[in-house]
């Protein structure tokens, strides 16, 4: 996404710990609290059954980005509880949303020893795992204190190392047998099991000044070094490209070792149609394959169309976008490209300044209830879920 399609406004401060505990408290039948702030002591994994989200008959699952109602104070937990209950009730089975580092890791970790507040991320796994959402969490971005580029936390880390303690630090909590299941017996587990390293690290608004891909490929190899020590089936996946054709041949060069050690390629394929959403990601599965990655899978975890203003960019009017949603979906659920989820950006966004794009992707009411938009999602997962022949998209 540009900057333009997800200005941050986090407030992770007093109002965020608030509105932490009463989502727990809502979602939660028993257990403790949010866990507050902690040394880390990090242990490999115990494997947990779990049933898990229940995919299309090609294995896709499909969902919708909920970042909105987390990284700011907009919403209140009992909004947040409805609007997810709106998004499970669609069919959707996974949510995307940032576990932000700056909000578990304000301060450098004392000597060898970090002290994460996991107030941010557990009202997020809290509230998703409650409605049977499996969460896909974007490991994003640089604490202050770890900004390449003092002031920017779109700057890559200043230590590959510490931002790979994090994720680590996060599979320990919310993968399976994570301290934070342990810590809520009363909630059905949702472990974690899909770690996104980065958000779009070939866009310069996510990776300042100028992408990097030797940088982005360190980073991604040490994160996902430091997850599988902890939680060996974890899936690792790229952060979602807006540029895959160029920028994973220049990863893949850069270090030729990862070769193997892709777990799945995200990509973000806006476009103005349909079929140029369908055209972005058939050109990037023919890049993968002719890099002899034929064997990773595509997460597509952005896509969509803002209602307003007119003129902006993924400008739809709101007349087409129902119809658009539900071909999208529909058909993106059943291509033959090697796509493991479709995540649709995004669920619920404020509707308040018609001049910001940036609030117009929701396709939910911010009252909750549903419209024809979130109708034509839910449809579009229905269409997915069908019996019948693949879309042939890639290998036509």
């Amino acid at each position: 996404m540009t900057e333009g399609r997800r200005r941050r406004t986090v407030a992770i401060a007093a109002a965020a710990v608030l509105i932490a505990a009463a989502i727990l408290a809502i979602v939660l039948s028993g257990g403790g609290g949010p866990a507050g702030r902690r040394s880390t002591a990090v242990s490999t994994i115990a494997p947990a059954t779990t049933t898990g989200p229940a995919p299309t008959p090609s294995g896709v699952q499909l969902g919708a980005s909920v970042n909105r109602l987390f990284n700011s104070s907009t919403y209140t937990a009992s909004q947040i509880d409805a609007q997810l209950a709106a998004l499970a009730g669609a069919g959707a089975t996974i949510a995307r949303s940032d576990a932000l580092w700056e909000a578990a890791e304000p301060r450098p970790a004392a000597g060898a020893t970090h002290h994460y507040d996991w107030s941010f991320a557990d009202r997020i796994a809290g509230a998703l795992a409650a409605h049977g959402l499996r969460w896909l969490p974007i490991v994003d971005y640089s604490a202050p204190w770890a900004q390449s580029i003092p002031g920017q936390d779109h700057s890559p880390p200043s230590s590959d190392g510490a931002y790979a303690d994090y994720a680590s630090a996060l599979a320990a909590r919310y993968g399976p047998g994570g301290s934070f299941w342990a810590e809520h017996p009363g909630l059905r587990p949702e472990p974690v099991d899909t770690y996104e390293i980065w958000n779009e690290p070939d866009n310069p608004a996510f990776w300042s000044r100028a992408p990097d891909a030797a940088g982005y490929a360190r980073l991604y190899a040490r994160a996902r070094e430091e997850i599988a020590a902890v939680q060996p089936d974890a899936r690792v996946i790229v952060g979602g490209l807006t540029h895959p054709r160029s920028f994973l041949p220049e990863m893949l060069a850069a270090d030729p070792s990862l070769h193997g050690r892709i777990d799945g390629v995200a990509i973000h394929p806006y476009g103005r149609t349909p079929q140029l959403v369908l055209r972005s990601v058939r050109g990037a599965r023919l890049e993968l394959d002719s890099l002899g990655l034929a064997t990773v899978p595509l997460w597509v975890t952005e896509l969509g169309w803002t209602t307003s203003p007119p003129g902006a960019l993924d400008y739809l009017p709101e007349r087409l976008r129902p119809a658009y949603i539900e071909r999208t979906v529909s058909e993106l659920g059943r291509t033959d490209c090697r796509i493991a989820a479709v995540i649709l950006y995004t669920w619920v966004t404020p509707e308040h300044d018609p001049a910001d794009p940036q609030d117009w992707f929701g396709i939910n009411p911010p009252t909750a209830g549903s419209s024809a938009d979130s109708e034509a999602f839910a449809a579009g997962v229905r269409g997915a879920r069908a019996p019948g022949s693949p879309v042939g998209v890639c290998r036509g």
